[in-house]
């Protein structure tokens, strides 16, 4: 039997980012990342200098297992976000076949790096929020666009993922594990402000409402 990597599964909470703020919202948390490895010795290094997440570790767990953790803590109808880590490296479509026939909705947060297959981005809400260049981004479309600023790496701002096909596109500052970075919301929010076309300010929901 298949089986996954999975550093936490918790809620209900409120999702604090992009077009899905303020909804209510389970959480599967995956381990592993390939961006960072989730080591601090190796974060100022990494493609995510800025990463306030930990998924170092896991239990394997299986698509049941999985489900079965969801009911204990949801209700029918929940939106499950599937993030990380990286979500892709392990998300397939056995897992989300039983998380939908479940009744659960679901939302993947993901860096852009590997492909979803069409099977199951139709199911899925994605966020993307990359950590490569665009022309490094595997992934032919998203539902929101999200880009840090100011992303450490300069081949990543908003003009650079001006075309990329997204429903909705967000400009986020780039924040501590708890707080809110002043300087980065400044930033963020003159991008907003000043970006052509329709870029908008994602802050964090959770953050600033002190949402565990």
């Amino acid at each position: 039997m298949r089986t996954y990597v999975v550093k936490s599964i918790f809620g209900p909470t409120l999702q604090g980012e992009g077009s899905l703020a303020g909804r209510r919202t389970l959480f599967v948390r995956f381990a592993g990342c390939n961006a960072w490895d989730g080591r601090a010795s190796s974060k100022a290094t990494s493609l995510c200098p800025y990463c306030d997440t930990d998924f170092l570790g896991g239990e394997r767990m299986s698509a049941v297992d999985i489900v079965e953790r969801l009911r204990a803590i949801g209700r029918d109808g929940d939106l499950v976000t599937l993030s990380g880590g990286e979500p892709t490296l392990q998300v397939d479509s056995a897992l989300v076949d039983a998380l939908v026939g479940a009744g659960f909705t679901l939302a993947i947060e993901t860096n852009g790096t590997k492909a979803i297959p069409a099977d199951v981005r139709a199911r899925l809400h994605v966020t993307l929020s990359p950590k490569v260049p665009r022309v490094d981004v595997a992934l032919d479309d998203c539902d929101d666009l999200k880009v840090l600023v100011p992303h450490p790496n300069p081949a990543i701002t908003p003009e650079a993922f001006a075309t990329f096909p997204a429903r909705s596109r967000w400009v986020q500052p780039v924040n501590g594990v708890d707080d809110l970075d002043a300087a980065s919301v400044a930033r963020a929010v003159e991008a907003a402000m000043s970006l052509p076309g329709d870029w908008r300010l994602s802050m964090q929901l959770h953050k600033i409402a002190r949402i565990p």
